[in-house]
């Protein structure tokens, strides 16, 4: 039976790492361990670290728009401490309530405002993280600009833990716009919302996030008489985000979108709260459904939607401006014939979340061609022996 540990400090953390490597014993590595879904089967562990007592808030300064926690502190917390500033960290991962930092930047998990502040990499500035070796490492720091060590820390966005563990990270943080306004186009067809997407995206006002869901991912994201939704979130203050909707409505008139409306507060938060949780929402309930992660340029989002159409799938959410689309399949056979259909197109696609037992009989990722070569070596050098997350990337590293 694996040992079960939960430091309450890096150093701490530094020396279960240690010990373990010493004893060449394989580690499995999370905070809450919400995304075993995600990534391959990790070996029978002999030890399993979690950083879910590393919690606290190590510095915050509003007026710097700076902030640093540990990598176990639940993102809901963060979240919260943000607000009480009027602040945000707009990374919107799903699994918001139990997700940990560490497992957010780990897995490079973002939500509907990557549109305008962009992912993890484009948010953490520093970060201290725990080696096999027992050392603690400190790369990047409070500063914004300061660029100091920060590739060591970016290494660590999307490597699922699989080459040191996080002790903190540092972020860079937002002001929350004075005023925000959710939209939403609707359409019994996808052609409009299409045409409607091109057009917002061409014109002066862009959107703070521009999601675009068919009829299965509308009704999990609480619009059951939608056919196709287009949601849009505009921010700034009261008469640029009236402005948004004046002109916005008449571009969804001028595309042929079936209706276009405001929604209130509560109902504005409520749809971007079901959008950010679709991965699990779309597998809630279901133990054999999978998420896919599609994506190409944003030329080519048509035809992306096209071809998942025909695959057998039931929800679909697309990034709509990034062109990145997230699939749910109700089965292994119609991830299957997805994950093909796309390929055989050009598309780059990726199992996003899976049963323990698909795991195995899904190609997880594309091979990363001449890139493996290059992660292989960056493997060796933190983890010689792969006992860290072995088999969490790629099914090898």
């Amino acid at each position: 039976m694996a040992v079960d540990a939960a430091p309450s400090s890096g150093e701490e953390l530094a020396g279960v790492l240690r010990d373990a490597a010493e004893r060449k014993q394989i580690i499995e590595l999370g905070g809450h361990f919400t995304k075993r879904g995600m990534g391959g089967k990790v070996a029978a562990p002999d030890v399993v670290a979690s950083t879910r007592g590393l919690k606290r808030v190590l510095a915050y300064e509003p007026n710097d728009l700076t902030i640093s926690v540990e990598a176990g502190l639940p993102y809901h917390e963060l979240r919260s401490t943000l607000e009480s500033q009027g602040q945000f960290l707009p990374l919107d991962p799903p699994f918001d309530e139990t997700a940990t930092i560490g497992g957010v930047i780990a897995t490079n998990n973002s939500g509907p405002r990557r549109r305008r502040y962009g992912t993890a990499r484009d948010m953490v500035i520093g970060m201290t993280f725990a080696t096999l070796a027992g050392k603690l490492v400190r790369s990047g720091g409070m500063v914004v600009k300061n660029v100091t060590g920060l590739d060591m820390a970016k290494l660590m966005v999307g490597s699922f833990g699989t080459l040191a563990a996080m002790v903190s990270v540092n972020f860079k943080v937002f002001p929350r716009p004075a005023e925000e306004g959710t939209f939403l186009a609707t359409s019994e067809s996808l052609a409009p919302l299409l045409s409607l997407r091109t057009a917002i995206l061409r014109s002066k006002l862009q959107p703070v996030a521009i999601d675009l869901l068919n009829p299965g991912a509308a009704a999990l994201a609480g619009q059951p008489d939608a056919h196709y939704c287009l949601g849009l979130e505009a921010g700034g203050n009261r008469a640029l985000v009236e402005r948004h909707e004046r002109e916005w409505g008449a571009l969804a008139r001028e595309n042929g979108a079936t209706d276009f409306r405001t929604l209130d507060r509560p109902g504005a938060a409520s749809f971007w709260g079901k959008v950010r949780e679709f991965p699990a929402l779309a597998t809630s309930g279901n133990s054999t459904a999978s998420v896919l992660r599609i994506s190409s340029e944003p030329k080519n989002l048509g035809g992306m939607l096209s071809t998942v159409r025909s695959a057998g799938t039931y929800a679909v959410l697309a990034r709509a401006a990034a062109a990145v689309v997230y699939i749910a399949c109700p089965d292994l056979d119609s991830a299957r014939r997805c994950l093909s259909d796309c390929r055989s197109r050009g598309f780059r696609a990726i199992v996003e979340s899976c049963p323990p037992d698909q795991k195995e009989a899904l190609e997880l990722w594309p091979h990363p061609g001449s890139q493996f070569a290059v992660m292989q070596r960056i493997k060796d050098q933190f983890d010689p022996h792969h006992l860290l997350n072995p088999g969490r990337l790629y099914n090898l590293i």
